[in-house]
């Protein structure tokens, strides 16, 4: 079973208890339950159709391709199929009409009442609408979510701001299905890059005034130590080797002692960004952690018998302990180097084992890591599952592209490229730039709008695209209030908050009547109804770039109607109206946004 199934399957076994699905759910089962009369041996057991919102809105609110899946299987037209299924179908509540159309899809129109609904639901349930969980009740299984990883002594790098913000949103969204969300940090604090950077600062000197200095400007200065070092290793691996065991074997002196401090000064650096970002972290784990018991883990399983028959998971190849993923179809990994020492592969292993002791009720544990280690996690989990059958669809990986500069990758080894803290620093500049030609605030007011701002531009450019795509850096591009973008999204929903506010100065009380509606009051509504199966997919699919398509439609709609029809100077019942759909549309970008990971502001 794969992690889409799991989260799936466990969602919708929770909410059958209520029965509290989105519409596309409820059509799917629906269709499911009757569509059972058609399978047979001979069908190959499983179907899979699909339920969508069809592209012309014309076509219905929602559509299936059922009749024509059944139809290869069975021989039989299409047509007949549909007609057959759509007059089994019994939702007297939600559907309006159900028509059948060539080559054989089956269209459904859901009744209006159903939309007005799920307004009243929208502005009852507020900050939790679109969440698949009770308030008091808490859902059983509980995983946890594994991002960000910088490494201390090493810059906070490009790569660990998408992975950072990637983890944050993956966590609200899952959390938003009903479960317990654990959010982890796994840190490298040891190994041969911190022997690098501790050898580059005692080459360097600290300066006298060092302590004083601001922690990034601090970090800085480690960066560059670190990138010194690598450009000189050949010519001082011996000096950096043995530096690197003294901290292994954590040899008390002056090498361990400030191995110690850039590890703190580092770590201070790294929190200030996280929080920075929203992100704080329910449990971190460094590789110093849980590098012993990976060299326990080495010997153990060391040419030892896994059953009758077979060989050791690991074997030795040029005084190197390697485990041979060829037999698996995987790649060959090194799990300790000829100096004794655990890599980072043996290190992971030893991290899986200390997630499930920490916390044995764990359901599942997600790693979100740069795509580049694909096949890398693909070794780590095969040999995690052949150690210990715990371990078998309780333990995944997914990977996220790049975050290119100019459409290139950065490193950290390199000092021309640009570090995680320049790009924040930049977004933020661009940010000011642009709220400066939009009003002309006090500095508090301007400053606080346009950290807000930058933050939805930055995420959101990361957030709207495939997860494992690449995504490239433009801060004029993404800070934009027009196009496709987080701010974009962002003024939408100030704009609608600036009109309860004008609202309630009039004293004027949230209504909701049935009556007639134009196509734009009709067209906003209907979309607000669609958030929760959105946040169920993007939840489901691990996909936040859809809940960003559906929260730009949500703004543009919301804009439409703004336009097109007078809100505070319209009378009676229809102001009433188009007050509650206001309200409503704040709430559900203000709930998308969050998931996202973005906060909203009041004024811009």
């Amino acid at each position: 079973m794969n992690l889409q199934e799991i989260l799936k399957n466990n969602v919708v076994l929770k909410l059958s208890e209520d029965m509290n699905f989105p519409v596309k759910e409820v059509l799917y089962l629906r269709i499911a339950e009757l569509i059972e009369d058609y399978l047979s041996e001979k069908t190959g057991g499983d179907i899979n159709f699909v339920v969508e919102c069809p592209t012309e809105e014309s076509h219905g609110d929602y559509s299936t391709n059922i009749a024509m899946i059944l139809a290869g299987l069975l021989k039989r037209k299409p047509l007949e199929i549909a007609e057959e299924i759509s007059q089994k179908i019994s939702l007297p509540d939600l559907i309006e009409k159900i028509e059948v159309v060539a080559p054989g899809f089956i269209n459904f129109k859901i009744k209006q009442d159903y939309f007005v609904k799920e307004l009243k639901e929208i502005l009852t349930r507020k900050d939790i609408y679109g969440a698949f969980c009770n308030i008091d009740h808490e859902h059983p299984n509980k995983v946890m979510i594994e991002f960000g990883q910088p490494n201390t002594h090493k810059a906070f790098t490009v790569g660990h701001i998408k992975g950072t913000i990637s983890g944050l949103s993956v966590s609200k969204l899952i959390e938003n299905l009903g479960y317990q969300v654990v959010k982890t940090n796994y840190y490298g604090d040891i190994g041969m890059h911190t022997a690098k950077c501790t050898w580059g600062v005692i080459q360097k000197g600290l300066p006298k005034d060092f302590d004083d200095w601001d922690k990034h400007k601090k970090m800085e200065f480690i960066a560059d130590a670190y990138v010194y070092a690598t450009e000189n290793f050949d010519e001082n691996e011996e000096a950096i080797r043995k530096i690197n065991l003294k901290i292994y074997k954590e040899s008390k002196g002056k090498i361990l002692d400030l191995y110690n401090k850039i590890k703190d000064w580092s770590r201070e650096h790294q929190k200030a960004i996280f929080a920075d970002l929203g992100v704080f972290y329910d449990v971190e784990y460094p590789e110093s952690q849980v590098f012993a018991e990976a060299k326990k883990i080495i010997d153990k399983n060391l040419n030892s018998k896994l059953s009758a028959g077979q060989e050791g998971i690991f074997s030795e190849s040029q005084g190197a302990i390697i485990y041979d993923g060829e037999k698996e179809g995987l790649n060959t990994w090194v799990m300790q180097t000829s100096e004794g020492n655990p890599t980072y592969s043996a290190k992971d292993l030893s991290l899986g084992f200390q997630k499930f002791e920490d916390y044995p009720d764990l359901y599942f544990n997600l790693t979100l890591t740069s795509i580049e280690q694909k096949d890398y996690f693909k070794a780590v989990i095969k040999i995690l599952e052949t150690l210990d059958d715990k371990f078998k669809n309780r333990y995944f990986h997914v990977p996220f592209g790049w975050l290119l500069m100019d459409g290139k990758k950065t490193s950290s080894r390199s000092g021309k490229n640009i570090k995680g803290t320049d790009i924040l620093e930049e977004s933020l500049n661009v940010a000011r730039t642009k709220i400066a030609e939009l009003k002309d605030y006090d500095e508090e007011k301007k400053e606080e709008i346009s950290k807000a701002v930058a933050s939805a531009g930055l995420k959101f450019l990361i957030l709207s695209h495939e997860f494992n795509k690449n995504v490239n850096y433009d801060p004029k591009k993404f800070i934009d209030f027009e196009g496709y973008s987080g701010p974009y999204i962002l003024y939408a929903y100030v704009r609608a908050k600036s009109i309860l506010r004008k609202a309630e100065v009039e004293n004027l009380t949230l209504d909701i009547k049935d009556f007639s509606l134009n196509e734009y009051e009709l067209n906003l509504l209907k979309w607000l109804a669609r958030y929760p199966q959105t946040t169920f997919r993007a939840g489901t699919e691990i996909a936040p770039q859809l809940l960003c398509v559906y929260l730009f439609e949500l703004a543009q709609r919301f804009n439409s109607f703004y336009t097109n029809c007078p809100i505070i100077k319209a009378s009676g019942d229809e102001k009433q109206f188009r007050l509650s759909l206001t309200a409503g549309t704040a709430q559900v970008l203000k709930n998308g946004l969050n998931l996202l990971g973005i906060e909203t502001i009041e004024e811009m």
